[in-house]
């Protein structure tokens, strides 16, 4: 085997891992995008209960496009789940404050997500270059 041909297989093996990142990195976005679009849903959905008063039915949004109607006990008071299954009962503004801490925190996450993601691209560029430039050097060079 040539130089060429191991310079070749270590920039294709390192092309082909470089490409499984990429893949994960993208699934990681993906998710913290989900669940940015949760928590986002779930601060308008508090904004909105700001207004509500005890006893007041509304239409509330269960999954699925289902939809049950429900009369109001406490609306100014909610469960949030605080992750390892616990709740806590707090009031709105608090929740509120919870819940938009949390989206800072996943935007941050989602940004240094997103700069390895582009990093690993730019990366996967420059293999794709390499690869390219040392096929036509053994192609100049009569090797296979």
């Amino acid at each position: 085997m040539s130089e060429k041909q191991r310079q070749l297989e270590r920039v294709y093996v390192e092309q082909k891992m470089t490409e499984s990142n990429i893949a994960l990195l993208r699934q990681q976005i993906d998710l913290v995008e989900a669940v940015l679009r949760d928590y986002r849903t779930g601060l308008h959905v508090l904004a909105e209960m700001e207004s509500k008063e005890d006893g007041e039915t509304v239409l509330m949004h269960v999954g699925g496009r289902i939809f049950v109607r429900a009369k109001l006990v406490s609306p100014h008071m909610v469960t949030r789940g605080i992750g390892s299954n616990i709740r806590i009962e707090q009031s709105i503004e608090d929740a509120k404050k919870g819940v938009q801490d949390a989206i800072t925190r996943l935007e941050k996450q989602k940004e240094a997500l997103t700069k390895e993601y582009n990093k690993h691209v730019a990366y996967m560029a420059a293999l794709n270059a390499q690869l390219q430039n040392i096929a036509a050097e053994m192609h100049e060079q009569g090797e296979k």
